[in-house]
């Protein structure tokens, strides 16, 4: 079977002009940790001199990988997930892994992913909010030892790695911005409450305006979805009544930028009338006008940093899979928010 550059190399012959088995190759090839240094030199000696470069499935054969990465969504659409397709893609292109994005939502059967698991034999799995959060499918990986890493989960899971950012810390920022330009009446939009980012940024945005001796009005607060409709919904409903917020902070931009669309078809100036705010920092946010004051979250890096944790998993590398990666967030300031007149 032909399985590098050279059609007619393959991972035996690697082995017979490197004077190993085919075994140390693949675990050579795979970056494996306990091979010997000369047997190491010996493997990328004849890789190099016959020009082998081995294919997915080649490589699959010869050892007990896949070279598959699950990313499981719930929701596989919108900027913010798109942002971490390409970042995990980005990364798995450089380990030589492939990306196989799957759809579970919070139907999910046991089965379902069992068949997945058995059907993919996938060598690691991503997890994205809120599917890191499902007990039926962290249940099913941690019984297979599946490597696993979570993407912003809600809490820790024991032997899964996780990467996150402090929601609360970045949602609470943003409602002292709010605040300390004036704003006493501010409006919320929830995100998707299944999602444990919602529940923070919401807590947050109660826990400050209590810190700072402000009132929070239900009739100001609305439930969201993360999309763009659910935006405009929650908009109308806050802003319909005869006293309005000065301020709205949105769960993210996507209802944020809606926000913008319902102030302008009601007359409101943005941010004369009505500041607003987002989360994410999103294309959307510099593209709508005016342009949103936001909280850039690094989802592409995230999502790299997650496949680079999972890659240490797999070669053994990650001793403390139990203790989370925080990401940085950034507050970004743009003419959507201004002070209260």
């Amino acid at each position: 079977m032909a399985d590098g550059k050279n059609p007619k190399t393959t991972i035996a012959d690697v082995a017979r002009v490197a004077g190993v088995s085919v075994t140390t190759v693949s675990r050579v090839l795979n970056g494996e940790k306990y091979v010997r240094e000369d047997k190491k030199k010996a493997v990328e000696r004849a890789v190099a001199k016959l020009d082998y470069q081995p294919n997915l499935y080649a490589r699959s054969l010869a050892g007990d990988r896949s070279y598959l990465i699950g990313l499981l969504f719930d929701d596989p659409r919108g900027d913010y997930l798109s942002g971490m397709q390409r970042g995990a893609m980005h990364r798995c292109r450089e380990e030589g892994y492939h990306i196989v994005v799957e759809l579970f939502d919070r139907t999910t059967t046991l089965d379902q992913i069992e068949q997945f698991l058995s059907k993919l034999r996938p060598s690691g799995v991503l997890l994205t909010p809120p599917v890191c959060d499902n007990k039926v499918i962290l249940a099913a990986l941690a019984r297979k030892k599946v490597p696993t890493v979570r993407i912003s989960p809600s809490e820790d899971f024991p032997g899964m790695a996780s990467v996150k950012i402090d929601d609360y810390h970045a949602a609470y920022q943003m409602t002292e911005h709010l605040i300390s330009l004036g704003h006493k009446d501010i409006g919320f939009i929830i995100g998707d409450i299944e999602h444990a980012d919602a529940r923070a940024r919401l807590r947050a945005f109660r826990d400050a305006m209590k810190a700072a001796g402000l009132a929070v009005n239900e009739d100001w607060i609305a439930q969201g979805s993360y999309q763009f409709a659910s935006g405009r919904d929650a908009a109308k409903q806050i802003l319909r009544g005869h006293t309005r917020p000065t301020a709205i902070f949105s769960s993210n931009d996507d209802m944020a930028a809606a926000v913008i669309v319902v102030a302008d078809e009601m007359g409101l100036e943005v941010p004369g009338g009505l500041s607003v705010a987002g989360f994410d920092d999103i294309p959307l946010a510099s593209a709508v006008s005016p342009s949103l004051t936001t909280i850039r979250q690094p989802v592409e890096a995230m999502a790299e940093t997650a496949v680079g944790r999972l890659m240490a998993m797999l070669k053994g590398g990650d001793s403390d899979v139990d203790t989370p990666i925080l990401m940085p967030v950034e507050f970004i300031k743009r003419a959507s928010t201004g002070t209260c007149k």
